[in-house]
């Protein structure tokens, strides 16, 4: 078989509605839990009334997924909103990318799926990229609230 023969029979089993309806359960996978971790780590805040998470949904077209809807969060808190949206899983560097948008700027959040875990996108090489721990997604946080 050829170089290009090979190359264009993976392009197309990729492209299949099969393969695409996988590759997206794993991002929206991978989102929910991202979200679910957010929750938790504010559910002592939310019981005192100090947070509001609204759960919220995003429709996001890729090339590669097509159309879909994606879970997102709003937080509310001493009268200011931070968004925490998906933005694609077709990302450089990185399996999938949410961003949490607040009036202060934007943090990006990027998911590495091999590892299977969440990163702070900043830096110049993925090797430098944080975790996301409840500490930094914490600090992240305040620095959108203030």
């Amino acid at each position: 078989m050829t170089a290009i023969t090979k190359f264009l029979r993976q392009q197309k089993e990729a492209g299949s509605p099969r393969r695409r309806a996988q590759r997206q359960k794993k991002w929206l996978d991978a989102v929910e839990n991202l979200l679910g971790d957010i929750r938790s780590w504010l559910a002592e805040a939310q019981r005192e009334k100090l947070v509001k998470i609204h759960p919220d949904k995003i429709k996001i077209t890729e090339e590669n997924l097509g159309t879909y809807t994606a879970p997102s969060l709003v937080l509310t808190a001493a009268g200011k909103t931070v968004k925490v949206k998906p933005i694609g899983s077709t990302i450089i560097g990185a399996d999938g990318r949410v961003d949490m948008e607040s009036a202060n700027g934007t943090f990006m959040f990027l998911y590495i799926a091999d590892q299977d875990k969440w990163v702070q996108g900043v830096g110049k090489q993925p090797s430098e990229f944080p975790d996301l721990t409840e500490d930094l997604f914490t600090d992240l946080l305040k620095r959108s609230l203030a």
